[in-house]
């Protein structure tokens, strides 16, 4: 019996999955990822990190937290099937593979595997926001922008971008969900955010889901967001 705590190590350990993290991760700019950054492992665990923490914060439960965070570990498994429509195909790839591995309430319901798949099928287009797991996520994938994921529209302009973010704080109060970019001094965030809009879009929008104000800031400066 594998309880619901366990999930991540079982996930991390399962022979699958990492098979998948390190085909993904190794693809270049110049194969069938349009994004020219990491989406290996490391991104995949930070998602589900971020995921889990923003779940907690925004006031969700510990299954919702264990969800969020799966959806996480499994988001991007679709790309080993090419970039095109792989939040689509991810759905449909976790959705077979936690109901053969961890399905049938052991631990994850019916239930639990279709939120965490509508929260990996709606991850890239941020279109639908239906639960907490689904806001987490979104919101998850679009600040993990540390040195090893540079957008790949930057990836062609890469002096204003390279090396530059080092990580993305966040915070969330009773009326408020800030995030607050740490990078070099030198870093143009509205350049950044004119050719990476969802950048904060996508918190904007969550934090509208959670009938919450949305502040964005760069190294503690707070930025005008376009009305």
């Amino acid at each position: 019996m594998v309880f619901l705590e366990q999930l991540h190590d079982r996930i991390y350990h399962n022979a699958e999955w990492c098979i998948w993290a390190k085909t993904v991760g190794a693809y270049t700019p110049d194969e069938d990822v349009k994004f020219g950054c990491d989406h290996g492992i490391e991104h995949w665990l930070n998602v589900a990190r971020i995921a889990k923490d923003f779940t907690r914060r925004a006031g969700g439960s510990y299954h919702d937290m264990i969800l969020a965070e799966i959806a996480g570990m499994l988001h991007d498994c679709g790309m080993i099937c090419g970039e095109d429509n792989h939040a689509g195909n991810g759905a449909r790839i976790a959705r077979c593979f936690l109901k053969a591995n961890y399905g049938n309430n052991r631990p994850l319901s019916d239930t639990d595997i279709s939120i965490i798949c509508h929260a990996i099928d709606q991850h890239s287009s941020c279109q639908e926001i239906n639960n907490i797991v689904d806001a987490a996520l979104m919101f998850a994938d679009k600040i993990e922008l540390g040195k090893h994921r540079i957008p790949g529209k930057c990836y062609n302009d890469i002096q204003h971008c390279e090396n530059q973010i080092h990580h993305v704080d966040f915070k969330v109060t009773k009326d408020i969900l800030a995030i607050n970019y740490v990078t070099d001094a030198d870093f143009d965030f509205h350049f950044f955010s004119s050719i990476w809009p969802k950048s904060y879009e996508v918190p904007q929008k969550v934090a509208a889901w959670l009938d919450k104000s949305f502040m964005l800031f760069v190294n503690n400066e707070r930025i005008i967001l376009p009305s």
